[in-house]
């Protein structure tokens, strides 16, 4: 993190034991509260403040805009929200919590971290799961930050040991809230932010998933309708991998039903979901352009792999790209330059840059994300999944990377989702739609994701809501081959024994003569799962 070289001069309040700071941050400067143009009020548990002028550059500036504050104060808890106006288009809301002891930011599993002299930043949701942060006192109480906010919208949080001012020493904890890019204006109203002291971590987090649940969507798993029944009889996911970036081939078609056939002598098909990354060729390259693979059986071979599939009462889950397409497609210039995702101030988005040819030098130029919220890709996208699903009578779609988010100026990308599932799955019931990872605005639209606890942190409480499978990063059984994937290798481990998690089992060319007695062990376990 970066820190001004000077001391901002932010006037100080205090509020239900807490010491508060404000800040507005426009498209063009960051603000902080007049000091001679504050009025406090309390009555009861109430608390108002109401600024009319701003201050930048220090406090050595004065600017037209106010700030609103309504704050209730309950027992060891403060909640507020902030109004706030000015001259140029305003991004976002900064409610800073001053004056605090050392502070040991938590993660996402409940381990404290230190502080360190640059600062410890979260953001959600590209890191956090949840608009809510947690940070332990010296003496272990902990302070608990969380944002009711039903649209999901993105928000920043961070400590520091502060350098400058009369609270030099100290230390300081920011909630960030910025708004939806596309609604950008002049004055803004954050949603209701918690500060709490003295709390349990469970509970806390209990708190902000009621809320999703009574305002956001959230839907425990026993009662979402976009899980089909035969969805929730799967005991067992096969990861069978197709052709690799640089046109490897780790299964063809004919493979691929060989496997499931082996499987299903061993387990009833119908508890058994075929999930295939780089079926339709080359993986990644041949994103935005979806079809069967004539160097793994073509059409014919992939109508064969599905049929046989059925046939044997297994289900069939091909990878898209939700959110990538190479741009050097020839039909590129239809869906792709009017969809290209980008940030809040319209930098060009690069997503992930794998170093697939292993020049060392990461530059994918030819691979383009683009914003599921856009009409011209949802489009296309929505054009040749149906397309595939009503000529090969697969079961469930998986679109890769669906985690990935920004604050695009242009379309709602959560919003784009839900069109996209919406669109999929209209007139289709039985049909599953699942992606990437999760965070607490996916989970409404997603029921199953393939998720590795090596790369994300996975809390429990996911599994009220979603089940996971075996990420591709994952290693197979016999020789740690990550197939498709860009890491290559990474040592085989069994996915937990837990209801959170589906049985996964990884094949590349040699894992089923390879680990034979592994894929037995997993099968025997997933036969058991009631």
């Amino acid at each position: 993190m970066h820190f001004y070289s000077f001391d901002t001069g932010d006037p100080v309040f205090e509020v239900g034991g807490w010491a508060l700071s404000f800040q507005v941050i426009t498209l063009e400067n960051i603000y902080g509260l007049a000091s001679d143009a504050v009025t406090v009020s309390a009555d009861g548990g109430g608390w108002r403040l109401a600024c009319t002028a701003l201050a930048w550059g220090g406090g050595q500036r004065r600017a037209p805009g106010a700030v609103s504050v309504e704050a209730q104060l309950e027992d060891e808890r403060l909640r507020l929200r902030v109004t706030a106006e000015a001259e140029h288009k305003i991004s976002a809301v900064k409610v800073l919590a001053r004056g605090l002891p050392p502070v040991r930011p938590l993660d996402m599993l409940d381990t404290a971290r230190d502080v360190p002299p640059d600062g410890l930043l979260d953001r959600y949701p590209n890191l956090l799961r949840l608009p809510l942060w947690l940070a332990a006192l010296p003496d272990d109480t902990l302070l608990g930050f969380r944002c009711e906010d039903s649209a999901y919208r993105a928000k920043r949080f961070c400590a520091y040991r502060e350098r400058m001012g009369r609270l030099a020493g100290q230390y300081t904890v920011e909630c960030i809230h910025e708004d939806d890019a596309r609604l950008f204006d002049t004055r803004t109203t954050t949603p209701e932010w918690v500060l709490a002291r003295g709390v349990q971590p469970e509970a806390f987090r209990h708190e902000q998933l009621a809320f999703a649940e009574a305002h956001g969507g959230l839907v425990p798993w026993e009662q979402r309708t976009d899980v089909p029944n035969w969805a929730r009889e799967v005991r067992l996911v096969l990861t069978l991998h197709g052709m690799h970036w640089s046109g490897y081939t780790f299964n063809t078609y004919a493979d691929m039903l060989d496997i499931i056939r082996f499987v299903v002598e061993r387990i009833d098909g119908q508890h058994v979901l075929a999930y295939l990354p780089g079926w339709e060729g080359r993986y990644y390259w041949q994103y935005g352009d979806f079809r069967p693979e004539p160097l793994l059986g073509g059409a014919d071979g992939f109508a064969r792999l599905c049929d046989g599939a059925r046939a044997h009462g297994a289900h069939v889950m091909p990878m898209f790209g939700g959110n990538c397409a190479n741009a050097w497609l020839p039909n590129f210039h239809t869906f792709g330059p009017s969809s290209y995702m980008k940030s809040a101030t319209r930098n060009p988005f690069l997503g992930n840059q794998p170093d697939w040819n292993t020049s060392r030098a990461h530059d994918t130029g030819w691979q383009a994300w683009l914003n599921p919220g856009a009409p011209a890709w949802q489009n296309e996208l929505t054009r040749q999944v149906l397309g595939l699903v009503d000529r090969y009578g697969f079961d469930a779609v998986f679109l890769d990377t669906v985690e990935v988010w920004t604050n695009d100026p242009d379309f709602n990308m959560l919003a784009g989702y839900q069109q996209l599932v919406d669109r999929l799955r209209s007139g289709r019931p039985e049909l599953l739609v699942t992606g990437e990872d999760w965070f607490d605005g996916l989970l409404p639209i997603f029921p199953l994701y393939q998720q590795s606890s090596k790369w994300r942190q996975v809390p429990q409480w996911v599994r009220r809501y979603a089940r996971l499978i075996g990420h591709i990063c994952d290693g197979e059984a016999s020789r740690g081959s990550t197939g498709v994937f860009e890491a290559g290798y990474a040592p085989y481990e069994r996915l937990p024994d837990d209801p959170l998690y589906i049985p996964t089992l990884a094949f590349v060319d040699g894992t089923l003569t390879g680990a034979r007695d592994e894929i037995e062990a997993v099968i025997a376990l997933a036969a058991r799962r009631s």
